[in-house]
């Protein structure tokens, strides 16, 4: 049996089994086939043999140049805790980007919160430099505003390390947010940061998009995400900010050696690293406001970021021609627009009870979807719905063969 092993920033590496990190992937992965089986979608080719070695293509010098320039506004988070002594070497702890000239951050929420107090850090420092990050200028950072949703976080310059207030001229390198809603899978991408195993330095590589999750706001790659990563930057071919690292998963296998029933280790086979998409840093941006500086005092407490509201998605199913509830239908949501249901698509899903009645297992925002659903002994069903909080729960007829 595989195991999932999800890697965070703090360096915990927990392995679960079927029932646990696998439970989501492989119920998707289940609808999906339920759809598939039943005929609602067009055929899916599934490859099975190993792939060839990936031969990237060369950067162009001016996809190069751009790239460099995101570099610049990408530096190392280094932490500690009141009470220590104050001579207690910083401890780097992630990555981050400028996103404001006048020095606001992004990175990740779980890079800047204590394991012990579930709070962020008394001390938080970042680092900007391109060659060796113990030789670069240090500035104090406070949180402004945070998104325990999606593990992010915004904080404010508000000072050097030493205790010095900024100069009153001083600009930071910033980097160019991308549409990150309008990636699509094979897209190139350049993940830059400050992986552990990478040194001092700042450590870029490439990699593609290997599909998205616009439910749970994430864009998966092949590009190489190591701990040190998190809250560094995803960028495109043109330097523009498309994700934040956010969390690796590996895909692992017990090896028993000497057969006592109990594994001895594990192989790792591949790893599948998750960004959180731009775009949620542009609706924090946008929180936030344009009035906030580091040069203005920053708040003793971030503002917290409240969890998105869902729409938990009902209906029921019954006969175009007898008007009787139909048991077993399987119904689901996939985005307006998409022609065929696979498990990268297909974003919610349930089955009607005897009474014909369903619930999706995952709320979805407000929007337009396509309502799929399909039973046997009728024709499939397809029609665009818009998802609102007031709208009441759906009716579908399906028809008889």
């Amino acid at each position: 049996m595989t195991t999932s092993a999800s890697i965070s920033q703090s360096g915990v590496r927990t392995a679960r089994g079927g029932t646990g990190a696998l439970a989501k992937p492989a119920a998707r992965k289940l609808a999906a086939s339920l759809f598939l089986w039943t005929g609602l979608s067009a055929s899916m080719t599934v490859a099975s043999a190993p792939q060839s070695p990936k031969q990237p293509t060369p950067l162009s010098p001016e996809t190069r140049a751009r790239v460099r320039q995101a570099m610049a506004a990408v530096g190392l988070v280094l932490v500690r805790r009141a009470g220590e002594f104050s001579n207690q070497v910083l401890r780097p702890r992630g990555s981050a980007v400028v996103v404001r000239s006048e020095g606001l951050v992004l990175t990740n929420n779980h890079v800047i919160t204590d394991d012990r107090t579930g709070r962020p850090y008394d001390e938080i420092y970042f680092s900007l430099s391109e060659d060796n990050a113990a030789s670069a200028r240090r500035y104090r950072l406070r949180a402004v505003l945070i998104n325990k949703e999606h593990d992010l976080a915004l904080l404010n310059v508000i000072g050097q390390a030493d205790g010095g207030p900024l100069p009153n001229a001083l600009i930071f390198p910033t980097i160019e947010i991308g549409d990150s809603r309008n990636v699509q899978p094979l897209d190139d991408l350049i993940i830059i940061g400050f992986p552990e195993k990478g040194g001092s330095g700042v450590t870029v590589n490439r990699g593609v998009v290997e599909g998205k999750d616009q439910l749970g706001n994430w864009i998966k790659t092949d590009a190489r995400v190591m701990h040190g990563n998190s809250g560094g930057a995803a960028v495109n071919t043109d330097g523009r900010l498309i994700g934040i690292p956010t969390k690796v998963i590996a895909d692992s296998q017990p090896i028993d050696r000497d057969g006592d029933g109990f594994p001895d280790g594990y192989r790792t086979y591949g790893a599948v690293g998750f960004l959180r998409p731009a775009h949620l840093v542009t609706e924090m941006l946008a929180r936030l406001g344009s009035g906030n500086s580091s040069h203005d005092p920053a708040p003793a407490k971030p503002a917290v970021m409240p969890p998105p509201a869902g729409i938990k998605f009902t209906g029921t199913v019954k006969s175009s021609a007898d008007g009787k509830p139909i048991a077993g239908a399987t119904v689901g949501l996939i985005p307006a627009g998409a022609e065929r249901i696979t498990e990268a698509t297909l974003l919610t899903w349930g089955g009607t009870n005897a009474e014909g009645h369903f619930v999706l297992n995952k709320p979805v925002p407000p929007g337009r979807y396509s309502l799929r659903a399909k039973a046997l002994g009728y024709e499939a069903y397809a029609r665009d719905i818009e998802v609102r909080g007031d709208s009441a729960p759906l009716v579908v007829e399906l028809r008889p063969r």
